[in-house]
Order: C-alpha cells, then sequence, then structure tokens
C-alpha cells in the first residue's frame, strides 16, 4: 500500500458536483446541525447518533478524525455541496496495509437524502482508496434492513458477498449484516498466473476480455453446471462474470484465494471451461481443485486433461503436496473426471457440501504426485 504521511490537509476530492474533504476544526457546527437533522433516519443503523448528540460530540469527532488520518488508519471526509453546506460524512477505515483491505462507510443528512449524494460520493473515495492508497479490497458491512444504505452499494457496482451472521453490534445486540466488496478497476497488465499447454488443453489465466465468454458458457450450461454449483443460475449476469474475473487474477497476485486458470480452445482461444485451486491449507500442503466445462464440449476429455495439467504443475512448482477434489456424491460426470485423472477416492463424507441450503453428501478424491506419473 502506498505510503500516505505526506498526503496534504489540503486535500479534496471531486464527487460530479459535490466536494469532498477532509473534516477541520471549524467545521463542528454545521456537523453538529446536519446529524441533529438526521437522527430519525440515520440512527437506527449508527447508534452514536442519538438525541443527546452534542456539538462536543461532534468536535470531538473531527478530532478523531485528524488522528486517525495521522495514524494512517482511517481518511475520513465531510461530504459538502457547491455552496460548502454539509450534506454527510463517509470514510475508509478499518486500513489493513498487509491485506490492502479497508472498511468504506458513508451517512448522507436526511434533507439530502434520495439525491444520489451517497452514490457519487463513495464512487469519488473508493476511486481514492484504489488508485491513492493502493487497496485491492474496500468492503461495505451494512445491517440487513438498512436497505438504502444497500441500495447505495449496488448502484455503485459492488458485490454482494452474502449475509454474515452476528456482524455488526447495534443496541447490544449481535445482528447479521449484508457484505459488499469493491476490487480495483480491471487493467489490462499480464497476470501472474501460468500458462500451461500439453497436446489435448491450453490453461491460460484469465483476461478481462474473457467475461463475455464466461457468461455466455455458463448460461449454455445452466443444466449441467448449474445442477452443482449455486452460484451458475439464471441470474448470473456479465457483471458477476467481470467481477469474478477480476477476482481470480487478484488471487494469482496473492489478494485471495481463487486460483482459477481458463481452459481455451487451442484454435479459437476462447474460454470453453474453468480448473481452479482454492481453500488453499498452506500450513499441512493441501488445497482444494475444482473444474468446470461448458456444455457443448463435456464429455471429450477436456475437463480430464485440464484437471491433470494443472495438478501436476501444482504438485511440481508449488509447496503443495496433496490436492483434493470434493464432488457431490451424485455428480457422476465429475466424479469420472477425477477418476480418469488419477485421483484416488478416499470415500464418501456425510453432509460435506451445502447445495442450495441443503447438506448434501460428497465424494472426496486426492491426488499426490505420484498420482500423475
Amino acid at each position: 500500500m502506498t505510503d500516505t504521511a505526506n498526503l496534504p490537509a489540503s486535500l479534496e476530492l471531486d464527487a460530479q458536483g459535490l466536494r469532498l474533504r477532509p473534516w477541520r476544526p471549524d467545521d463542528a457546527q454545521a456537523l453538529f446541525e446536519a446529524t441533529r437533522e438526521s437522527i430519525a433516519s440515520v440512527s437506527p443503523w449508527l447508534p452514536w447518533l442519538h438525541e443527546g448528540y452534542s456539538l462536543e460530540d461532534s468536535a470531538n469527532w473531527i478530532a478523531e478524525c485528524q488522528a486517525g488520518r495521522e495514524r494512517g488508519d482511517v481518511h475520513d471526509f465531510g461530504v459538502f455541496d457547491a455552496q460548502g453546506r454539509v450534506l454527510g460524512d463517509l470514510a475508509l477505515n478499518r486500513i489493513d496495509p498487509k491485506r490492502g483491505s479497508a472498511n468504506l462507510g458513508y451517512w448522507v443528512r436526511e434533507s439530502a437524502q434520495g439525491q444520489g449524494v451517497a452514490t457519487r460520493a463513495t464512487r469519488a473515495i473508493a476511486a481514492f482508496g484504489f488508485q491513492v492508497l493502493g487497496l485491492v479490497r474496500i468492503e461495505i458491512v451494512i445491517g440487513v434492513d438498512n436497505l438504502a444504505s444497500r441500495r447505495t452499494a449496488e448502484r455503485l457496482g459492488a458485490h454482494f458477498d452474502g449475509i454474515s451472521p452476528n456482524r455488526i453490534i447495534l443496541d447490544g445486540k449481535a445482528l447479521p449484516a449484508a457484505v459488499y466488496s469493491l476490487l480495483p478497476p480491471e487493467r489490462d497488465d499480464a497476470s501472474p498466473g501460468p500458462a500451461l499447454e500439453d497436446s489435448q488443453v491450453r490453461l491460460r489465466p484469465y483476461r478481462s476480455t474473457d467475461a463475455p465468454a464466461l457468461h455466455a458458457a455458463l448460461h449454455e450450461s445452466m443444466k449441467t453446471i448449474g445442477r452443482w454449483q449455486s452460484w451458475c443460475t439464471p441470474a448470473y449476469s456479465l457483471e458477476d462474470a467481470r467481477r469474478w474475473v477480476a477476482q481470480t487474477r487478484l488471487a494469482w497476485q496473492g489478494v485471495g484465494d481463487e486460483c482459477a486458470l481458463a481452459i481455451a480452445d487451442r484454435s479459437s482461444d476462447e474460454v470453453i471451461g474453468s480448473v481452479a485451486l482454492n481453500h488453499w491449507q498452506p500450513d499441512i500442503g493441501m488445497a482444494n481443485l475444482g473444474y468446470w466445462v461448458r456444455q457443448s464440449r463435456q464429455e471429450q476429455g477436456v475437463a480430464t486433461a485440464a484437471v491433470r495439467l494443472l495438478a501436476r504443475h501444482a504438485l511440481r512448482a508449488t509447496d503443495l503436496r496433496r490436492l483434493e477434489i470434493v464432488v457431490a456424491a451424485d455428480n457422476h460426470a465429475s466424479r469420472r473426471v477425477a477418476e480418469r485423472a488419477g485421483a484416488h477416492l478416499e470415500g464418501v463424507a456425510r453432509h460435506r457440501l451445502m447445495l442450495r441450503g441443503e447438506p448434501v453428501d460428497a465424494a472426496i478424491y486426492s491426488l499426490i504426485a505420484r498420482d500423475l506419473r
């Protein structure tokens, strides 16, 4: 991450007609007025804003923001209109330099809500986080019933990662939260993932331009892939494909877990499937290996060749000593792929997988180096 110690105190961000800048001590009165106006709409989600909230609280908050900026773990901005009126507050906080991650929080005063203020402001601060701070992931954690803030995250283009139980505390109670994430805009630079090829198949890192082909391959294959992968549904969008490509490219750079390669047609180089290493357990030298092939190219040996090619690379070029393939017990096509690739069946584990909210039994296969000779 970028060293932010020398960022100017006069830093200001433009947000399509809005001005974002760090709070100053002389903003306390204006901040106080904006918060007092908004107790009814904001306080259900931000407990610090209560009937007893005072001008002194605003002054203390501004001092805390300044201290956090000097430490480098918080970058809090006031949101102002063209006339200098306070419209709200937003911040990148819980900044983790080692992981390149941060949390994004925001609120807008009641009289300015419903006017796109939050969306414009969050878009600007996210760009600041990626371009200036060097973040690789921004997370937005929102109370499940806070529909207005959730709409802002969705308009921003954040990916809905899911509902996380007991993620936030409100009124002393642990409650679930909707978790959204943002990743840096995709660049066209080369991915560090390996390019592997033999006489049958080509494996290569995903490119940003692969998203349409990935989207088309999955939608062609709802009957076969969708049956066994809960995320593969008719609702899977082109934006989902773009986001997943960005995530797997980052994973090869050490950010994230899903180290996937495209299975590409040898003549056209178009995506016809995917093979990945995930669920890494480096302390015991183990990872999971997963795969799928689009419906029109199934039963042609593509998946088996891809599994062997990636497994051979992983067990020779990395510290991995064991790969697991965990397949729903009734997924006979994927089980045949594992067996043809030389994987050893170790047994069937009861309720090992969750499929659309239901536990299912899974066949556990393993690959070690000598299986691939």
